[in-house]
């Protein structure tokens, strides 16, 4: 008897009360809650202290409008409540993973609405078991209360072995699932599994899937993607089951069941096919992409089957390639841009492209050119290219022509430099220059967000065309002055000389690999009075360039990092009432001579002070005792000089020249 008193209080004193909202700090989450909180253990006198507060107390109005709510209301509703259930994409558990939210959470949720009344339990379930997502954990503090209790303790081992929940939830989903197989298989249509789970457990999946006549996507483990023998029981009830997949992958090995494919016996309703280093026939491949009438992405990896003769040939013997929406290209050097040329030059191929990725190809980026004037409607361009030598060099000739369309929002420019190149060696600059060159010109008007390789790209944007004021009504020509025709634009990367062939809309031309003229002024009347003393004058075209047409989202990563960073390059504005402003640009002092670039020099003696509303300061106009009007500009109503030529060094005192800060 006293043996069995002391294991009660043993099991008394081990029982732990419930804690109070000091040990978590938060709340649990709330009802419906995307962001689940650290738990609170309720009592009854805190509810009995919180329904006077509630702002909207529920009545019996509320609860008929409720009642009264549509199918296709509650179901919107429903799906807000657990926002996973919606995931409709062909991607994996880990790649389509929703962030700042507990699934697990989400799922309990609607799981309790499913429970409220047979209404709610009819339109819930729908929403339930359209997207089947099992996961391994609780993505919120949850996770720590639970995972303790689910171990298995004994009296000798205090510590508990924890338990494979994954896999317990894939049981008792297999479960439910085989008990009502006629009413919520149907629902099921993408079933995501974590990668462990789908690796270990073929068995449990292949049961689970023998329920589900409408599934569209699943996945898989890979070794299924190879034709292991392992899986050869999985697969066969994949193949017998789910004939409406969408997408399927086939790996080196699998070059079999790529044949039943283009015989039309499995998967006819194909939307998203991947070959990975698949080595057969190119017949084969045309005769299965062929048997495919709603394929509308392709990818393919590591194949030297695919090339120019395979994607554009005109055989009428053999199916056509099918025209996509995306098409990924990854070490696949038979494919350049002259067959990608050909195979747009179909109507139905260049209407329908609008994700294009190229790795590794034979497309270079001097002849991306030729990709882009040959697809109209492309959304999003990805090239990644590996440079040994700088970009004439690599194209032969210096006059590439520029990148230019009217359709590209999303551009991946991803340019490094080759093993084999020396460290020291100037490479990717003349490719950066390129494509910054084709950007401020105007040829990518529509581009939103661009991906680069190189961490000082953005500079490269904002130096070439500068800021410009409010008050400019041209952006090279100075206010006020009649006698300079062009001023400077200051540029960091050297584009910018005259010649540049493949004119936009704004009639602007530059050659970004041609060297600057040695006297880019040296025209029949023209005046250097304002570029005489400008190292930066000759970098500038003749009419200049036009800038980024919108906003910029550039996305870049060097070789040392691993997460992108992002820069807005907001463009050039231009106001329309520029007649009212009251400060040019000035080049005084951006000589080398020793009293413009000296240390002792002092500063500039034109800055420009902002006014706090976004323009700048006016300049104080000098008294009437002082220089006359200035010589070459324009007449001003009133009689005085409204931009006064700046007073030299030999008419002030050397004292004013050392520091103006100080």
């Amino acid at each position: 008897m006293k043996l069995m008193r002391f294991f009660k209080r043993r099991k008394q004193r081990n029982k732990s009360e419930a804690p109070g909202a000091e040990v978590f700090g938060k709340n649990y989450r709330q009802f419906g809650g995307s962001m689940p909180a650290q738990p609170r253990f309720y009592t009854e006198d805190d509810y009995l202290n919180a329904r006077p507060m509630r702002p909207y107390s529920p009545s019996r109005a509320s609860a008929a409008k409720l009642a009264a709510l549509p199918a296709p209301v509650l179901e919107r509703i429903f799906a807000f409540v657990c926002p996973h259930t919606q995931d409709c994409s062909y991607e994996t558990q880990e790649q389509s993973s929703l962030e700042d939210a507990c699934m697990l959470c989400d799922l309990r949720d609607l799981s309790h609405c499913v429970q409220v009344n047979r209404r709610w339990s009819k339109t819930a379930a729908k929403v339930l078991y359209h997207s089947i997502r099992i996961e391994t954990v609780h993505y919120c503090d949850r996770e720590a209360l639970l995972a303790d209790k689910r171990k298995r303790r004994t009296f000798l081992d205090r510590n508990g072995e924890p338990e494979d929940t994954s896999q317990k939830r894939l049981k008792l989903l297999c479960r439910t699932l085989r008990e009502d197989p006629a009413r919520l298989g149907p629902l099921v249509e993408y079933f995501k599994l974590p990668y462990m789970l789908r690796e270990s457990c073929q068995a449990d999946i292949a049961r689970t899937i023998a329920v589900l006549p409408n599934l569209l996507y699943v996945d898989l483990p890979e070794g299924l993607y190879q034709d292991d023998s392992h899986y050869i029981t999985l697969r066969m009830e994949v193949e017998a089951r789910c004939l409406n997949l969408r997408k399927m992958t086939y790996m080196h090995g699998s070059e079999r069941s790529l044949e039943r494919v283009a015989s039309g016996q499995v998967f006819r309703n194909l939307e998203v096919l991947e070959l990975n280093n698949v080595q057969m026939d190119g017949t084969i491949i045309l005769h299965a992409l062929g048997a495919l009438g709603g394929l509308r992405a392709l990818k393919i990896t590591g194949s030297n089957v695919v090339n120019d003769d395979m994607i554009a040939h005109d055989n009428e013997m053999l199916p056509a390639f099918p025209a996509l929406e995306e098409f990924i290209l990854d070490n696949v050097p038979g494919v350049t841009s002259q067959g990608l040329r050909n195979y747009l030059t179909r109507g139905d191929a260049s209407r329908t492209l609008k994700v294009l990725n190229l790795a590794e190809t034979g497309v270079k980026p001097w002849n991306l050119q030729d990709v882009l004037a040959a697809a109209p409607m492309l959304k999003r361009l990805t090239i990644s290219y590996e440079a040994s030598t700088s970009l004439p060099l690599a194209a032969g000739t210096p006059q590439v022509p520029p990148l230019a369309s009217n359709s590209l929002e999303i551009f991946h420019y991803e340019v490094t430099s080759a093993p084999s190149a020396s460290p020291y060696s100037n490479i990717l600059p003349s490719f950066y220059n390129y494509l910054s060159g084709s950007l401020l010109m105007g040829g990518l008007p529509k581009l939103r967000a661009l991906y680069v390789r190189n961490a000082n790209f953005p500079d490269t944007l904002l130096g070439l065309p500068p800021p410009l004021p409010r008050y400019a009504a041209d952006t090279y020509k100075r206010p006020g002055s009649s006698s300079s025709h062009t001023s400077s634009a200051f540029s960091r990367n050297g584009l910018g000389s005259p010649g540049f062939p493949g004119p936009f809309q704004n009639g602007g031309s530059y050659n970004p690999f041609q060297e600057p003229p040695k006297k880019p002024f040296a025209n029949a009347g023209h005046n250097p009075r304002f570029s005489s003393n400008n190292p930066f004058a000759s970098l500038a075209g003749p009419n200049g360039p036009s800038g980024l047409p919108q906003t910029l989202e550039v996305f870049t990563k060097g070789d040392d990092e691993l997460n992108w960073g992002m820069v807005k390059v907001d463009p050039a504005q231009r106001s329309a009432d520029v007649e009212a402003a009251a400060r040019p640009s000035s080049s005084y002092g951006l000589d080398n001579s020793d009293s413009g670039w000296n240390s002792r020099a002092g500063a500039r003696r034109s800055v420009f002070m902002g006014n706090g509303t976004g323009g700048f300061l006016a300049v104080p106009g000098l008294p009437e005792s002082s220089a006359g009007p200035r010589r070459g500009s324009a007449p001003s109503v009133g009689g005085g000089d409204d931009w006064p030529r700046p007073s030299t060094a030999t008419n002030e005192k050397r004292s004013s020249r050392i520091d103006l800060w100080r």
